[in-house]
């Protein structure tokens, strides 16, 4: 199974006050890469092409709905 994981932070004292860090694998046995930013769209952009990199039947999703 593929993992990827979003990190993010406040950082009152800088410009954007945003901070995320992306760790993902790509591969079983890959090493883990790292991606540190504090662009919203730079986030959107990793998720994005790890989710076009992923291989595999499509499968369905169950959602959980609030009563």
């Amino acid at each position: 199974m593929d993992t990827l994981v979003i990190r993010t932070w406040n950082e009152p004292n800088q410009k954007s006050g945003f901070r995320a860090r992306i760790t993902y694998i790509q591969h079983p046995g890959d090493q883990p890469t790292m991606v540190s930013t504090a662009d919203p769209e730079e986030v959107v952009s990793v998720v994005r092409q790890w989710l076009l990199n992923q291989s595999g039947p499509p499968h369905e999703v169950q959602t959980r709905r609030q009563p």
